[in-house]
């Protein structure tokens, strides 16, 4: 008897490879969004918002069963489950691998409809002359070269002669040319964008630090004191002083430059960051709820 159990599939996600039904899923599954696409594509726009809310929820839907329904524990995959609720988690479990690779399918599709809107705007606003063409012309010009030179490169290091690739003696033109936009120029301008908003950090710091009441003051004061904890030759000193002063007194050791930051970072810093932590993610929670339930208006209609 248990062997007949192994034997069944449990259920359609587990179907063996090159098996029958896999191959009727594969196809039923495509035969049906080839129609629910082109169903879409003639379905008046009134009808449209509630096909793509409810593709949305069930979307969701999975995803929150996944994490809140009860799995089965130590289930072998040709082990049959027992009961509604074990089935029902393992159901969700197979399904996972098939859910994670049509997400993936999705992301790449959107991936493709970004870049289909990127290259229709500014081959327009080339076409047409408008201002700043010049610029457009500069992003299709990179858009393209990093795609070539990417996907060369990345060929060419999956190919036979790819291990040879790891020293740079053995390199070609597509890996010299990825090299260069990549690492000589991509990565350089992240490095130089970052850089330049270090001074808007610092200017907002400026206008934030200002005093202008008790907790300006409060603040100001807090973050001079870690700014100077920072600077080991101020600590030094700092410490060294009351360390003299002390002379054998623990308590004064407290006021150590050191402590006091150490103390404000455990006590006021750690406490407000899981507090920020905490409201980022019920601010997530909600946006999430507010995505899934398709109670979200903004970016436009259906």
């Amino acid at each position: 008897m248990n062997l007949i159990l192994q034997s069944k599939v449990p259920n359609f996600w587990a179907q063996p490879f090159n098996s029958q039904g896999l191959w009727m899923g594969v196809i039923g599954g495509l035969i049906v969004g080839i129609l629910l696409f082109l169903g879409l594509m003639f379905m008046p726009a009134q009808f449209r918002r509630p096909v793509v809310t409810f593709c949305t929820f069930i979307g969701g839907a999975y995803w929150v069963l996944l994490y809140i329904f009860p799995a089965p524990i130590d289930l072998q995959k040709t082990e049959m489950p027992t009961g509604p609720v074990e089935s029902i988690g393992k159901w969700l479990t197979d399904a996972n691998p098939v859910v994670v690779s049509i997400s993936g399918t999705v992301t790449a599709f959107m991936l493709g409809l970004g870049i289909f809107s990127l290259l229709s705007i500014h081959l327009k606003r080339i076409s047409r002359r408008q201002k700043d063409w010049v610029y457009s012309v500069v992003l299709l010009v990179s858009l393209v070269s990093m795609t070539f030179f990417g996907y060369a490169d990345y060929i060419s290091r999956q190919g036979p002669e790819g291990t040879k690739l790891d020293l740079q003696a053995n390199w070609g033109l597509v890996n010299y040319g990825r090299d260069l936009l990549f690492d000589g120029l991509l990565q350089q301008m992240d490095a130089a964008m970052f850089s330049v908003i270090a001074f808007y950090i610092l200017s907002a710091a400026y206008r934030a630090f200002r005093i202008r009441s008790v907790e300006a003051t409060i603040l100001l004061s807090t973050a001079l004191l870690v700014i100077l904890s920072l600077m080991g030759a101020v600590a030094f000193i700092w410490n060294g002083s009351v360390q003299h002063l002390a002379n054998g007194n623990d308590f004064l050791l407290n006021f150590q430059l050191t402590e006091i930051a150490g103390w404000i970072r455990r006590t006021f810093e750690t406490s407000s960051l899981r507090g920020i932590a905490f409201g980022v993610g019920i601010g997530a929670l909600a946006m999430g709820l507010r995505i899934w339930l398709s109670l979200e208006r903004t970016g436009g209609g259906a």
